[in-house]
């Protein structure tokens, strides 16, 4: 993509990203705790289908724990302590990227009825590598991004760590070469971003 173009592309998502902040969004992540919560003191019976999967000896794999970003698990806090972290840290000011990954990462709560289905809210933008000989990216990496300008990446920099932003513009600069040779990704609904029908 010629430069001037691809320039003019990013200044247009980029004012796009600024019109959305403008647009009313609720806020999920406390009742996305209290699920979590609710599941871990509760521990729920497993579906059928996951006993049937595990066979005679379920109880070797732990079907009542969840998973959180790793840059917010303490390994010497239980997942209970962990979701008290998590509230802690982001009480009034945790992003869609933060809660579209917690509900993402932990759809079997909601996906077998333990808790009242949750909307994940849906990235504006998602992009990935693609299989092309043509293509500076040999590595599997992606990124989502929300119209609050928050966003989730992994393997960027060829590394497998994890990204949570609260700014995509703030790394915008550094990123415009790996992102001009990423493709599309079109959200599928109840993949892509987790909204659960009864």
């Amino acid at each position: 993509m010629p430069a001037e173009k691809s320039n003019k592309n990013i200044q247009n998502f980029l004012k796009l990203i600024e019109e959305q902040k403008s647009v009313p969004w609720t806020p999920r992540f406390h009742a996305i705790l209290d699920a979590f919560e609710d599941f871990m003191l509760h521990k729920p019976e497993p579906p059928a289908a996951w006993k049937a999967r595990f066979g005679d000896n379920p109880n070797k794999f732990d079907y009542h724990q969840i998973v959180l970003p790793d840059d917010f698990q303490d390994p010497y806090e239980d997942d209970l302590g962990n979701i008290r972290r998590l509230r802690d840290e982001f009480e009034n000011s945790a992003s869609m990227a933060l809660e579209h990954l917690l509900i993402s990462r932990n759809y079997f709560i909601f996906e077998n009825g333990h808790a009242e289905p949750i909307p994940a809210p849906k990235p504006l933008l998602m992009l990935e590598s693609v299989d092309d000989q043509n293509s500076k990216i040999d590595w599997d990496c992606c990124i989502s991004i929300f119209q609050d300008g928050s966003y989730y990446a992994y393997n960027l920099d060829h590394d497998e760590e994890e990204e949570l932003g609260e700014n995509f513009r703030a790394s915008l600069e550094k990123r415009i070469p790996l992102l001009s040779e990423m493709g599309l990704v079109i959200p599928v609904e109840g993949r892509d971003y987790g909204f659960l029908k009864n």
